[in-house]
């Protein structure tokens, strides 16, 4: 039995798979149960020594929405494997702010069913485009805003679980507690802490990125987010209040496991992160917003966003692409 575990839905996050599992891996966690959502990048070529060793358990996944639905297929089938599962997503790196590893942490509240963690939330750091390097390098400037970081996930004692019900969970005894050891669930809270347990999540990362986000199918419940453009521009360029360097402190030990696994870097061949020309980031680009158009399409709802398919549309063909302002860093 693995100790600490970590499940996650994800669709073509090819160039962040190997950062985000190597991160972990350094933290202490042991496994990783993971669910593609119909990616069409090489996601398989960068998970594939994880599958062969053993740290990770892939699953296609093409149910749509299906985010609850693995939630609940990684409890029914794996709840015997792992002491905690902590769930996740690709843009979300757990750590302890103490410096401890995550198994000495949790092992304080063994007692408790769950721990719920909040979120640190970091925006585009100024950047338009996805840069070359690591994730915790490049993105270091986050809000300090308790309506966002008021987030949390969760890392639940599968053994306790009932079923999740989208981000809550249900207990066959005891409730979840925060890491102050005061009841709570994975509602969003008013009271921000995370002094023993921090998720640094990466929401944004580039502007281009969390447009493409934005413009795709969700993977929670059916549909396409209907976030308008003024609400975008005030994402992107509202939640670079504060530098915050913490995890810098990894970044060289997350290189040598990087280049142990045969990657020199966090970047993978086709994705964003490895130098792409902007003509392949258009294609990513389109991708998406033709996606979101297409299931818009299905069920007889107009796209909300032409802005974006326009914006693709010039980048496809080489014109300068609207608004592609950077983001002022704080």
């Amino acid at each position: 039995m693995a100790y600490l575990s970590i499940w996650a839905l994800y669709q073509d996050e090819a160039p962040y798979m190997r950062e985000w599992i190597e991160f972990h891996r350094l933290m202490g966690v042991e496994h990783f149960y993971l669910y593609d959502h119909d990616s069409v990048d090489d996601h398989s070529r960068q998970l594939a020594p994880y599958i062969d060793t053993g740290v990770v358990t892939l699953y296609d996944w093409p149910i749509d929405p299906g985010q609850v639905q693995a939630a609940n297929h990684c409890l029914e089938h794996h709840r015997d494997e792992s002491r905690w599962i902590a769930f996740l997503d690709l843009d979300e790196f757990l750590f302890s702010p103490t410096g401890r590893p995550l198994p000495e942490v949790l092992a304080d509240y063994e007692q408790w069913p769950a721990v719920v963690v909040n979120w640190a939330t970091f925006g585009t750091s100024g950047h338009p485009l996805p840069p070359q390097g690591l994730v915790i390098e490049n993105y270091l400037l986050r809000t300090d805003n308790p309506g966002i970081n008021g987030n949390k996930k969760t890392i639940v004692d599968p053994s306790r679980v009932l079923r999740n019900r989208g981000g809550v969970f249900d207990f066959s005894e005891g409730s979840s507690v925060d890491e102050n050891m005061q009841p709570a669930d994975g509602r969003v809270s008013e009271n921000v802490s995370f002094e023993r347990l921090r998720i640094n999540h990466y929401h944004t990362k580039s502007k281009l990125e969390f447009e493409r986000k934005v413009a795709k199918p969700r993977a929670d419940r059916r549909g396409v987010r209907d976030t308008s453009r003024r609400l975008r521009d005030k994402i992107t360029g509202g939640m670079n209040e504060v530098r915050d360097e913490t995890l810098r402190r990894y970044a060289a030990a997350v290189r040598e496991a990087l280049e142990r696994a045969g990657q020199a870097d966090a970047a993978a061949a086709d994705g964003a992160g490895d130098g792409l020309e902007v003509d392949q980031q258009a294609i990513h680009f389109a991708r998406d917003v033709l996606m979101g158009v297409a299931l818009c399409a299905q069920d007889g709802t107009p796209y909300p966003h032409p802005d974006l398919a326009e914006k693709a549309a010039a980048m496809l063909v080489g014109r300068p692409a609207p608004d592609d302002e950077p983001d002022a860093p704080a």
